[in-house]
């Protein structure tokens, strides 16, 4: 097999806390993520370095992508002397809290695994993504889990019940991730559920729909504008 082609489902967050700053400057969270349906294309193919294209131009095609980087680590970790050429067939939106280029990075670690025959556990294939980036080892499991720590400790949980239906909206404003955690430093008090809450209340089929995020949205953002028309028609916003 010399080339492969894999999707690479987008995330959301059903729960999603930020628990404390870490030493090195990470955040530690407590999120139940959950895989879905909508997905970029990821095509990899042998090659003797490693290489990228994308089809949305404003996106870098070098070490500044996380799925360059997957690349790169894989590599690294197996001594294995080779490459691969990716081509990202982009259908998840940019700065969406989506995961976009963390599952890019994860079908990457997954393509390569099969291309090059290393048969690599699930554990190793998280366990190398999670240097590239935080939200890679849930994307290397999907399905439903806990996530914690800075995202790489997965508790996989069942999957949700088919009674929930998600609407996707993405508004014009953008939130770099640095700007979004520095606005989370400067929170004094918000509600928070423990870890044991968290996991009795989804086992018992109550799943609390949450994101402290919400707390740092501008008054006049879009954000606030979509949750408004939602309100109106009785959907819970994310």
């Amino acid at each position: 097999m010399d080339t492969i082609e894999i999707k690479a489902h987008a995330k959301i967050n059903l729960y999603l806390d930020v628990t404390g700053r870490r030493a090195d400057g990470y955040h530690d969270i407590l999120s139940v993520m959950h895989e879905i349906p909508q997905a970029d294309v990821i095509r990899c193919s042998l090659s003797d370095k490693i290489s990228l294209t994308c089809s949305q131009p404003q996106i870098p095609v070098d070490g500044r992508n996380i799925a360059y980087r997957c690349a790169v680590r894989f590599f690294e970790e197996t001594g294995i002397k080779g490459g691969v050429a990716i081509d990202i067939e982009k259908h998840i939106p940019c700065e969406a809290g989506m995961g976009g280029g963390s599952t890019d990075g994860a079908a990457v670690l997954r393509a390569l695994d099969a291309l090059y025959d290393t048969r690599l556990t699930t554990e190793k294939l998280a366990e190398i993504g999670a240097v590239a980036g935080a939200d890679i080892p849930f994307c290397v499991y999907g399905g439903t889990a806990l996530c914690e720590g800075i995202g790489e400790r997965i508790t996989p949980l069942p999957p949700l019940s088919t009674d929930y239906m998600f609407c996707m909206v993405q508004g014009a404003d953008r939130i770099s991730t640095a700007q979004a955690y520095t606005r989370i430093d400067a929170l004094k008090n918000h509600s928070r559920l423990s870890r044991d809450e968290l996991m009795r209340d989804y086992s018992a089929g109550r799943l609390h729909f949450y994101n402290i995020f919400e707390n740092c949205i501008p008054e006049n953002s879009d954000v606030n504008r979509i949750k408004e028309i939602f309100s109106k028609y009785g959907v819970k916003s994310l």
